[in-house]
């Protein structure tokens, strides 16, 4: 089928669109013929009419993706973190953090009172995003560190685009300014922290809402009110409160389904080997454990790591393992020699897992939320595979699948290679130029649309207008699966292969079977 940006040959006054909408390259047609004004404009007007008739193959919610080739019959260990993996919280857990929080910052910190009143909207922000924590701001960066102008927030206003660029110096953040391979501050002056894993969307909250009501006193430092969040939100989790509050309700926490267990006795039917690596306590993952698996839950996993410490579980070789002593709710002073098989361990490091275990790194596949604290450090440093949870993909698959984000991704698809052409060929004529700018600002309006459609404030988790969010390019390089669900994995074989999408580079012709080989495209 002739390809719309083969202007290599003359062409007639109807060049082929479907082509158009599959070709996203930059091209040189410098030695050829040059299309006229007239024939790109009538391509632009065919694209309107026909955009609306083009399909696409749907993605299904509970999909898994692939950013590397995997094959499960190479595995033979599987490994969880527990909270956002094996156990699946609602919001109700994000309101936990963010009402001890605020009963903390107004007790120990001396905050009016009339912070209790302010009511989170879960719905406005989204994790993934940076937090400015010398000015309070939230925003969306991409992959190439680049600042998404229309995403700045100072609490729920907007921060205008050119203020933005006066504030920043543009709209690039420099790599001593940015998070570090665990998501905080490098710089002797702290400047971006990234909000990565899933217990920041309380803190997203919390900062919305406190920048917003101090906004307009001139007295308060917002960095000052981010220290106070952080600290607040730490103490949440070591103090036990969150903890506490979970167990004592843990039907209104966490949802319970057969569907974790059913994922559990394939595995071990398979005669897969399971390990839990947490953070979190004993006495906290066996509540849940036994409300969603059963009380039977041990019997699954070979091994039961609880206060880990991740990150530093995956890299300080010299912490020992303690043996958890789950009738005294205790840790054991014996020396750990062995790993016996369903028992409860304390602390240790990964060094000493897979040596007390005889496991390899390259038969292993962990599965967590945290990109930093569960992922980074065995897929980059001990080729451990790895599978991050995505709670957030089913509300993302669902947007791209709609019709109306579709004819838009075709529209913009369609629309960029028209503007590459014209200011090719054109860039003289001031009737072109006028036609150029009247197509940047559809595109933009475009841009704005497709950014409403996932999160009217800051868009897709995933991408900024073109480019890969900076989150999504960490879940590119420290993940080789990606899925909304645990379960998910239920819908594949124990030796089923992970393929890639091949994506064409940006200096690679596109190539693409016949439409009828497949179905349309």
């Amino acid at each position: 089928m002739a390809a719309f940006l083969k202007c290599a040959r003359p062409v007639g006054p109807r060049l082929n669109l479907l082509g158009a909408v599959r070709s996203f390259g930059q091209i040189n047609c410098s030695s050829y013929p040059a299309p006229s004004l007239q024939e790109i404009r009538e391509e632009y007007f065919a694209l309107r009419k026909r955009i609306a008739v083009l399909s696409t193959r749907q993605k299904m919610p509970a999909d898994v993706f692939v950013n590397n080739e995997l094959n499960l019959a190479d595995i033979k260990v599987y490994g969880f973190d527990y909270d956002f993996t094996l156990a699946r919280y609602n919001k109700n857990v994000q309101q936990i953090i963010y009402d001890s929080c605020i009963e903390c910052l107004v007790r120990e910190k001396q905050y009016p009172e009339e912070i209790r009143k302010l009511k989170p909207d879960w719905d406005f922000g989204l994790r993934g995003l940076h937090l400015d924590i010398t000015n309070g701001f939230l925003m969306k960066i991409d992959c190439f560190r680049y600042i998404q102008e229309v995403t700045v927030h100072c609490g729920r206003q907007l921060v205008p685009p050119d203020k933005v660029k006066e504030i920043y110096g543009g709209c690039h953040v420099a790599h001593k300014d940015m998070s570090n391979f665990y998501g905080n501050s490098r710089s002797v002056r702290p400047h971006f922290r990234h909000l990565n894993d899933l217990f920041s969307l309380s803190e997203v909250a919390l900062v919305t809402n406190l920048i917003e009501y101090f906004r307009n006193d001139k007295y308060c430092d917002p960095s000052c009110i981010v220290s106070d969040i952080g600290d607040a939100i730490h103490k949440a989790h070591s103090s036990g409160v969150f903890h506490s509050k979970v167990i004592a309700n843990i039907d209104r926490f966490l949802t319970s389904d057969n569907s974790v267990r059913q994922l559990l006795e394939r595995l071990q039917a398979a005669g897969k080997e399971m390990v839990i690596i947490t953070n979190s306590s004993f006495p906290f993952i066996d509540t849940g454990m036994r409300y969603f698996i059963g009380d039977d839950w041990q019997k699954f996993f070979r091994v039961v790591i609880v206060d880990a410490r991740k990150p530093q579980f995956h890299t300080q070789g010299w912490k020992p393992f303690r043996e958890w002593d789950v009738v005294a709710g205790s840790p054991l002073w014996e020396k750990v020699e062995t790993l016996k098989p369903c028992h409860v361990y304390q602390e240790g490091n990964m060094q000493g897992l897979l040596k007390l275990t005889g496991w390899k790194e390259s038969e292993m596949l962990y599965f967590g939320d945290d990109m930093y604290g569960d992922l980074a450090d065995p897929s980059l440093h001990a080729g451990i595979r790895t599978g991050c949870i995505v709670p957030e993909l089913e509300h993302e698959v669902k947007v791209s699948n709609s019709d109306n984000f579709v004819r838009h991704v075709k529209l913009l698809a369609g629309l960029q290679p028209l503007m590459e052409r014209m200011q090719m060929h054109h860039s003289d004529n001031e009737v072109a130029q006028v036609c150029l700018r009247e197509w940047e600002a559809e595109r933009d309006q475009i841009r704005e649309e497709l950014k409403f459609m996932f999160n009217p404030q800051f868009g897709s988790l995933f991408r900024t207008h073109q480019n890969h969010t900076y989150f999504f390019n960490r879940l590119g390089r420290f993940s080789d699966l990606y899925t909304s669900d645990l379960s998910n994995l239920l819908h594949y074989t124990t030796d089923h292969v992970f393929y890639p999408r091949r994506a064409a580079l940006p200096h690679e012709a596109q190539h693409r079977l016949p439409p009828d080989v497949f179905g349309p495209f």
